[in-house]
């Protein structure tokens, strides 16, 4: 029996709800599900032409899923991991296999997605006891500024030139620094005009999600892998995977995200980052690694 999730919280960039398949039980596991409907709005703005469910919406159903099943009131302190093999489309079916387990004070969740044509992603997700203090960094610790372009050498490209996205999925506003190949600073502004806030009821908490946090990084390593390669910018770039994206402190609107990535590793149609974002209140995630991947668009639709 199907029941429909009713502990979700917080802002979502997904519309539609997820559902409960099996409760939790005394191992530990539990199963949900999520219908991709095409009438998702991440579908309108992320690869227009090519409609595919984001990869950190993925994560996102599995974040609601550990809402609706954890032992406990949990807040989300780490992506400890999410690798993705194999897209999911709109009409697809997302069946999710789930298991909790208690390590040290923290809980952990490992998280299976499949779809009809079999696995879709495998997430790991750490979470703390709601109210908790999150994991911080020393704020006076100030990384070093990325590079600017020399004087006298060409301008920084527009965001749109480089990336497909487009409203509401378009989550980086400018590129403040940029060193091709090496390293790029991006920066953005987040807003109470955007969709996900819609509908808010008062008192609703505002903290920016983590999903559309991790997108924003790993757009604004999309800009530093396309201007690198050019003739990359004809394919599709995949969010392959990621591995301890900490959150360290809330994003509200308002406030300005200052994204600083470095690429660690071309390896040939496979890009890999790592790097940090930061406020003005000081760092609001660190991220591990990064992979991003380029395939040709009709490799990747389904028959």
């Amino acid at each position: 029996m199907t029941v429909t999730l009713t502990r979700e919280s917080g802002i979502s960039p997904v519309a539609g709800r997820v559902s409960v398949v099996s409760p939790r039980g005394e191992d530990g596991s539990a199963a949900t599900r999520f219908t991709v409907s095409p009438d998702e709005p991440v579908f309108a703005g992320h690869y227009p032409d090519f409609p595919i469910f984001p990869g950190v919406c993925v994560v996102d159903c599995a974040h609601r899923s550990a809402l609706a099943t954890a032992p406990e009131p949990v807040e989300l302190a780490a992506v400890e991991s999410a690798r993705f093999t194999g897209p999911a489309f709109p009409g697809d079916v997302l069946d999710f296999a789930l298991k909790w387990r208690r390590k040290d004070d923290d809980w952990r969740l490992s998280a299976t997605a499949t779809t009809a044509r079999g696995a879709a992603a495998s997430v790991r997700l750490r979470y703390r006891a709601a109210g908790s203090a999150p994991q911080s960094l020393d704020a006076g610790t100030d990384a070093p500024p990325v590079a600017t372009r020399a004087d006298g050498a060409a301008e920084l490209p527009e965001v749109a030139s480089l990336l497909p996205h487009r409203y509401p999925m378009l989550l980086v506003d400018r590129i403040t620094a940029l060193v091709p190949g090496e390293r790029i600073t991006v920066v953005k502004t987040v807003t109470h005009n955007e969709p996900w806030y819609a509908g808010l009821t008062p008192g609703q908490d505002l903290a920016y999600p983590a999903s559309l946090l991790v997108e924003s990084w790993g757009q604004a390593a999309g800009l530093l892998a396309s201007a690198a390669a050019p003739d990359a910018r004809s394919q599709v770039m995949l969010f392959g995977s990621v591995s301890q994206a900490v959150f360290h402190r809330p994003v509200l609107p308002g406030d300005v995200v200052e994204h600083r990535i470095t690429l660690s590793r071309s390896l040939g149609d496979s890009v890999i980052f790592e790097g940090e974002s930061r406020s003005e209140a000081g760092p609001v995630m660190s991220v591990g690694q990064m992979v991003m991947a380029f395939r040709p668009g009709d490799h990747l639709r389904p028959a």
